[in-house]
């Protein structure tokens, strides 16, 4: 059992891993990670946090059910039968 990490797994005969060229994209994740636990953790302790909006104006929030006419049916379909 080793270590965790790309560097710990060198002497790891199980694991074949290039260590001179680590990852970008799993870099920028743990970046990303880190910055938004240190938001998190800031918005705990009752500091300011800016967090970033990336969503649509349209997605999500606001009134109503999201539905266009000609798209979502009637919410009530009244079927008399006798």
């Amino acid at each position: 059992i080793m270590n965790d990490g790309l560097t710990n797994q060198i002497n790891n005969p199980e694991v074949d891993v290039d260590i001179t060229r680590p990852d970008t994209f799993i870099r920028q994740q743990i970046m990303a990670l880190r910055v938004m636990t240190n938001k998190l953790r800031n918005a705990y302790n009752g500091n300011d946090v800016n967090f970033q909006d990336t969503s649509d104006e349209t997605s999500g929030s606001g009134s109503g059910s999201g539905c266009t006419d000609d798209i979502c049916p009637t919410e009530f379909e009244f079927v008399t039968t006798e």
